[in-house]
């Protein structure tokens, strides 16, 4: 892979994207590969032309040729004629190989049905493990640091942001694995999520890797959302010969709550595809992996615990792979625990002591529950009035239920759906309110969530 460092300003990638490759060789993983690829997409997809293979396999068209050479060699494919599609043509001689199609002679379905059944991947080549390897240790958040600016910014709009913000930005260039604890509803996992707005220098994200004779397919649009390249990265793709099987993305975020096993932590097969997916934490690379609801899932937490205690002491991950071997890969993402436990129900001090950060999440100071209310109301287009407020906060200190960030929003909202429903004036009343707040709250819940 031939690579050159930039420069970093303000929104632009860590490292210039790696230089197509111009040799087979040059592609970093075996031939036979990058045929197979080309038989299954044939396959797939027959009598598609040069260009739209160029495309699809994400590497030269010149690459391209010597692929279909070697498979034309071998009885695999035939061309067919531009005019037709139907006849084969024995040698394209004299042809714009522009406007060939290919597709595949019996003995070419037969090996591509037989590529298929042992790993359903069909996409760009995959780069090799060295190389992702170099790139996500080049592009990790501690060559790219937050500033508090920047954080100010991600969370302007978050009320009571002030009293953390301070304490998550360290966190996060720090490199190492944090806790948000706090009782429900005090904006955890809101903010975690708002986080990926400061960090915004993209990165480079290769379709899939090629990791001890295996493909794993790391890109989804799930997780990782494709940019648009600046002019100035576009001159950078166009006079460098951009490799096009990696892809300019921003900041991955993933998240994941109650649901998590063990399996989304491991190479994993897709029953849809056949195709070999990356864990979570691989595709979290370089960006944000929040596990939600900490404690929670249904595997026992010290399991869970223990599964992290490597990555995040050494910022390495080892992956047990379908051919049995294992492979060694970064673990360069900012893993966030969010919990309602408090850190001493963790309980685990090895586990506590590897977490840099502990950040508590109290529930609102008054002034900031107002605002929240008032900025809730006219977000739901209320005609704002005092009275409502002031028996919401009288609802409060008869129940002594804090001031949770949760409650304006979904109090609000609930009020909302009583107006349309019983066709009143959209002006919230205390009648309202106090009807929502019997709706939202039951009598288990009012005895769990006091001062």
């Amino acid at each position: 892979m031939q690579l050159s460092k930039t420069p970093e300003t303000d929104g632009h990638a860590p490292v210039n994207p790696p230089q197509m490759a111009t040799s087979l060789e040059g592609l970093g993983v075996p031939t036979y590969v990058a045929e197979a690829l080309l038989l299954k997409l044939l396959n797939i997809e027959p009598k598609i032309n040069l260009l739209q293979l160029t495309q699809k396999l994400a590497i030269s068209s010149n690459l391209i040729q010597l692929l279909i050479n070697q498979l034309r060699e071998h009885g695999y494919i035939e061309v067919l004629q531009p005019d037709s599609l139907k006849t084969p043509v024995n040698g394209a001689q004299g042809l714009n190989s522009s406007i060939l199609r290919y597709q595949l002679t019996t003995s070419g379905e037969a090996q591509a049905k037989a590529a298929l059944k042992k790993d359903g991947y069909v996409g760009p080549v995959p780069v090799p493990l060295r190389d992702y390897q170099y790139m996500a240790k080049q592009q990790s958040l501690r060559h790219s640091p937050i500033t508090q600016d920047l954080l100010r910014e991600a969370l302007n709009d978050v009320y009571g942001a002030d009293q953390y913000v301070d304490l998550i930005g360290p966190a996060i260039n720090s490199g190492r694995a944090i806790l948000f604890y706090g009782d429900p509803g005090t904006g955890k996992s809101y903010i975690a999520n708002r986080i990926i707005r400061s960090l915004n220098t993209p990165i480079y994200i290769p379709y899939a890797v090629f990791v001890s004779g295996n493909i794993v397919r790391l890109f989804t649009p799930q997780h990782h959302h494709e940019l648009a390249p600046s002019s100035e990265q576009a001159e950078i793709f166009f006079n460098q010969h951009h490799d096009r099987r990696w892809v300019l993305c921003s900041r991955p975020l993933v998240q994941v709550g109650g649901e998590l096993t063990m399996n989304m932590l491991e190479v994993s097969k897709c029953e849809a595809t056949g195709a070999w997916l990356a864990p979570l934490q691989m595709m979290a690379n370089n960006g944000i992996f929040i596990i939600d609801d900490f404690g929670r899932q249904a595997m026992p937490t010290d399991r869970l615990l223990n599964r992290w205690i490597v990555p995040m002491e050494y910022q390495i991950d080892y992956l047990s792979l379908p051919n049995g071997q294992q492979a060694t890969i970064p673990f360069v993402t900012t893993l966030i625990f969010s919990t309602n436990l408090t850190p001493r129900e963790i309980g685990d001090p090895a586990f506590l002591r590897r977490l840099g950060y502990k950040v508590h999440f109290p529930p609102l100071e008054i002034l900031d529950y107002k605002a929240l209310w008032q900025a809730q109301c006219e977000l739901q287009n209320f005609l704002y009035d005092d009275a409502p407020l002031q028996h919401l906060l009288s609802l409060h200190k008869r129940d002594q239920v804090a001031y949770y960030p949760c409650i304006p929003k979904d109090i609000t909202r609930i009020c909302h759906d009583l107006i349309v429903y019983k066709k009143l004036e959209t002006r919230l009343t205390p009648v309202l309110v106090e009807s929502a707040w019997q709706i939202y709250f039951s009598d288990e819940q009012l005895k769990r969530m006091t001062l």
